[in-house]
């Protein structure tokens, strides 16, 4: 079940949907829709050079990217051809965000907070507000009881509708912000937190 089929009522999208990571691992995780299960698995080669991205339970994969040390990364699309990433994902020339990529003839922007946070945006001026956002897993302790919440995307309507590029980039771009910059303070998001 994909979350089109979930939110969905008369052909409108009215809610926004929450995906959860098994692991607060980019290249290895499996990532659920919340109140209704598993959605895609991301698993990755021993040296993370090349991670492919799934509908949960489908042998097929979405997409592969390759990264590629000082040669080009790489993605590929399920029935296209091979690519470079910066033929679908436009870097900024000095820094590693603003990225835009389009997606159903529409250009949408991921953007960094000072403190890491990564959120979507539409390129349109008139609206400022994200369409999706990241939350990192976090420690809190309440009561004296100490736990982590998991890391999880949230995707308004408008992110919905190009879930599948939302959630392809954001996996990316969220490995190529934590190997260029260390975790932001009060995040436990790293590689290798794992939840049971």
């Amino acid at each position: 079940m994909n979350s089109e089929e979930t939110l969905v009522e008369g052909g409108r999208i009215d809610a926004n949907a929450v995906f959860t990571f098994s692991r607060d691992d980019m290249r290895r995780t499996t990532i659920s829709l919340r109140g209704y299960g598993p959605c895609y698995s991301v698993d990755s080669d021993m040296g993370y050079s090349r991670t492919t991205i799934s509908r949960y339970g489908e042998s097929v994969p979405l997409a592969v990217s390759e990264t590629r040390g000082i040669l080009p990364d790489k993605i590929t699309f399920a029935g296209q051809e091979r690519q470079r990433l910066r033929s679908w994902l436009k870097f900024s020339t000095l820094t590693l965000f603003p990225v835009t990529f389009e997606a159903h003839g529409k250009m949408y922007i991921w953007r960094s907070t000072a403190d890491g946070k990564l959120s979507l945006h539409t390129s349109s001026p008139l609206i400022d507000s994200p369409i999706a956002w990241f939350t990192a897993s976090r420690t809190v302790t309440n009561s004296g009881i100490t736990t982590t919440q998991v890391a999880y995307l949230t995707l308004c309507p408008e992110a919905i509708e190009i879930q599948d590029a939302a959630i392809i980039s954001f996996l990316i771009l969220e490995h190529k912000s934590r190997i260029s910059s260390p975790p932001p303070q009060g995040s436990d998001g790293g590689q290798y937190i794992y939840y049971f």
